[in-house]
């Protein structure tokens, strides 16, 4: 929630801002209605409403109540990331969690009210779901696997359904329970269709045939048939790169331990990096079909890639000790490594033309108290039984502040010079 503040929003965020205050003034509608009094045809309305009952006790709406939504839903993929990585050992979930916190475009989508973190609170949900079943031979809680498809479609439509599915249907299939992948495949398509029809009655309820076509084209076709888009390895390079070290790591845990997927029997561990590894890649692949391509509808593959990340501190082999020791290095200066970013800027701003702005007193004066910090923990550290836990959450927190002070408010104030409408939000909900 912290990470939320900003002045004014901005980009397509305003739509949202026009969302939420039309139903906040005017009540409640099958679709969101734009500043043109005209339904929305690109997005559901669940996202709105959940806007909306936040700001309706305070009457107004807020930068804190259009945020909230997304801080719970991101909080609780973080829940689901540690209870996922638990069932093997708790340190594997809480390593998954820093991981998480480590990925910018995870980040950078609860900041900017990105959509696509409600499809990667289902898929994460779906997936532990039903690998727990399958843990703890209790498969009493399956039937939540389709209320979470169903609230996918819900949130995000088609694509929020098809991603959760794609995952959960990898599992059943390099597991080989062809009996369960047949049900689910059948269920999750009867959940689809029935997505689709009530998506459709409302669409057609609330602005007749046009709108039901432009709904139709805008949440499903025109993905596919659009051509403005990037191109086809788009995810397999620039898409991947705003995940950062977490899907460094994870590609490297992959390309280390990928011969021993196909051994038989597979241990408990290495079978979970190979569905992980199968949720990464399925997600990647089917998201290179569509033309329209973007960093953040890729976001569904963060628990995967923090989780293998996260195998690092967990193997007993040794084979990752290299990759794990150089990590633990670059955590501890990268408060260094920030003052270098923020006296490069300063002395750039002498001879820009457009000076970045970054948040000068918050970034110093967090990243001189890390500096302090970095020190204590030398000191004190050394030989603590958690050190490495608490070198990655030193990291974590440095990367946090540079986030809010450095690069969020950099980017902020570029995109302010540009944006012919900004929408001026009181902070606080009063």
């Amino acid at each position: 929630m912290g990470l939320q503040y900003k002045p004014a929003i901005l980009n397509y965020t305003t739509r949202f801002v026009d969302f939420a205050e039309y139903m906040l003034y005017h009540g409640v509608t099958l679709f969101p209605i734009a500043d043109d009094l005209k339904p929305y045809p690109d997005y559901t309305v669940a996202n709105t409403v959940l806007m909306y009952l936040v700001s309706l006790p305070f009457g107004q709406v807020s930068v804190l109540s259009m945020g909230l939504p997304y801080c719970i839903t991101a909080s609780l993929i973080l829940v689901f990331i540690y209870k996922l990585g638990a069932l093997h050992d708790r340190k594997w979930g809480l390593y998954g969690v820093l991981f998480s916190l480590l990925t910018w475009s995870f980040l950078d989508s609860v900041n900017s009210l990105a959509l696509d973190v409600y499809p990667a609170l289902f898929t994460v949900i779906c997936f532990y779901l039903v690998y727990r079943a399958d843990m703890k031979q209790d498969r009493s809680r399956q039937p939540l696997v389709y209320l979470a498809l169903a609230l996918g479609f819900a949130f995000r439509g088609p694509i929020g359904l098809i991603g959760p599915s794609i995952v959960v249907g990898c599992y059943y299939l390099l597991s080989r329970q062809w009996r369960a992948l047949i049900v689910f495949s059948l269920l999750s398509g009867l959940i689809f269709a029935a997505g689709v029809a009530l998506l459709s009655w409302a669409a057609y309820v609330q602005g007749g045939m046009d709108f039901l076509r432009e709904v139709l084209m805008m949440q499903g076709l025109d993905r596919f048939a659009s051509d403005h888009a990037p191109r086809y390895y788009f995810y397999f390079t620039g898409g991947l790169l705003t995940y950062g070290i977490t899907v460094f790591f994870a590609l490297q845990v992959i390309a280390r331990r990928y011969k021993q997927f196909f051994r038989a029997p597979q241990k408990t561990d290495i079978a979970l990096l190979f569905y992980l590894s199968a949720w990464f890649i399925g997600l990647i692949v089917f998201f290179t079909l569509p033309n329209s391509k973007k960093a953040r509808y890729i976001l569904s593959i963060t628990p995967a890639i923090s989780l293998l990340a996260a195998y690092i501190f967990v193997d007993k082999s040794g084979l990752f000790e290299g990759a794990k020791n150089g990590l633990l290095r670059f955590c501890l200066r990268l408060p260094l490594i920030g003052l270098g970013l923020v006296a490069f800027v300063f002395i750039y701003n002498f001879f820009a033309a457009h000076p970045l702005l970054p948040n000068y007193v918050g970034v110093l004066a967090s990243l001189m108290l890390l500096v302090i910090a970095r020190h204590m923990i030398g000191k004190h550290c050394a030989d603590h039984r958690h050190r490495e836990l608490i070198i990655l959450l030193f990291g974590v927190t440095t990367f946090l502040a540079l986030d809010a002070f450095f690069f969020n408010s950099i980017t902020y104030h570029l995109e302010l010079a540009n944006e012919p409408t900004p929408k001026f939000l009181p902070y606080w909900f009063w």
